[in-house]
């Protein structure tokens, strides 16, 4: 027989679960058991559509059905007719399907991406090493001498643990969803992330130390903020690649209302737009980028503060430290 065309059910990933050859026309669309295509869902009618040849064309008749059909962006109601190409989708209840046809232009071929499996391995491998070597240093940094070395244990497992069942979990996600079990892909994401925030919760400070620039210091908050919702945007863009740029609108807009409100919030709790500067430890004066300050006119520029400090004490109820011919005012 003559294959005239195919009809396309489609998963929720926009890949094909079933394919249905067409021989003849016309083709019946519903639950009913005599229907060419059978859709086992709730949402569509015994005998929901029919696609029917007019002459050198096909036409996609609605049935009998309370719900019709979405097609071209539009709701098509009961005895619609509707003209129907090659490549066309359209929708029956939860059931999305496809006309495939000889004649229809296909698009062009996809260069094959090389293999990346062994090189994201790698760098997997990589990245793990260069995270126990920094947990290595912060718990060599905090100890003292003479601590035992099973301090060390926990740290070097507590964390690289929690990463692999952090990624074992969105690599279930993307079993469900896509039938692939990418571990790795996910690992290596959220070992990248994990990487980046360390770096720049280290170098963020001491940058802002060395030039002078207490912008880098306070914008740390933001830029966590943004790795977080870069770090969800990641998986979930491996679970559903079909709805990337959906996601990357929808955690966009949640990362500027996120940093809003927490600049507002730091506003009215602190009566300040960013956290307060701190640094535990000085960076080493050969670092030190910015012009130095002479001790004069350090004193002078900390002077002009006592005026807003003393106004906050008198605020707060705290003036028990100020003068007493300025506490009685």
């Amino acid at each position: 027989m003559i294959r005239l065309g195919l009809i396309e059910l489609l998963d929720p990933h926009g890949g094909v679960a079933h394919r249905v050859p067409v021989t003849q026309w016309p083709v019946t669309i519903g639950r009913a058991l005599d229907c060419d295509v059978l859709l086992d869902d709730p949402h569509a009618a015994a005998c929901h559509a029919t696609i029917r040849a007019d002459g050198d064309a096909l036409v996609l008749e609605v049935g009998d059905t309370r719900n019709g059909l979405r097609l071209r962006g539009r709701e098509w109601p009961a005895g619609s007719r509707v003209p129907l190409a090659g490549g066309a989708e359209w929708r029956i209840g939860r059931s999305t399907l496809r006309l495939r046809l000889p004649d229809e232009a296909l698009a062009p071929e996809l260069p094959l991406a090389p293999a990346t499996t062994g090189r994201r391995r790698h760098a997997v491998t990589v990245g793990l090493v260069a995270l126990l070597l920094w947990l290595l240093g912060e718990q060599w940094l905090r100890s003292d001498p003479g601590d035992p070395l099973g301090g060390y244990l926990p740290v070097l497992v507590g964390l690289p643990i929690a990463l692999g069942a952090w990624s074992f979990l969105w690599a279930l996600g993307s079993k469900v969803f896509t039938r692939h079990f990418d571990f790795v892909p996910h690992l290596s994401l959220a070992l990248a992330v994990l990487l980046a925030s360390l770096l720049l919760g280290a170098l963020l400070p001491l940058a802002a130390f060395a030039t002078g620039w207490e912008a880098l210091a306070r914008i740390r908050d933001l830029l966590t903020l943004a790795l977080g919702a870069a770090l969800l945007y990641g998986h979930l863009s491996l679970i559903l690649p079909a709805r990337r740029q959906a996601l990357a609108v929808g955690f966009a807009t949640m990362f500027a209302v996120g940093a809003s409100l927490h600049l507002v919030l730091n506003q009215q709790r602190q009566d300040r737009w960013f956290g307060p500067l701190y640094l535990s430890t000085l960076g080493p004066p050969a670092l030190r980028l910015a012009p130095t300050t002479s001790t004069a006119e350090f004193i002078e520029q900390a002077r002009g503060l006592r005026g807003a400090l003393e106004q906050r004490a008198r605020d707060t109820g705290g003036a028990a430290w100020l003068p007493d011919d300025e506490a009685d005012e």
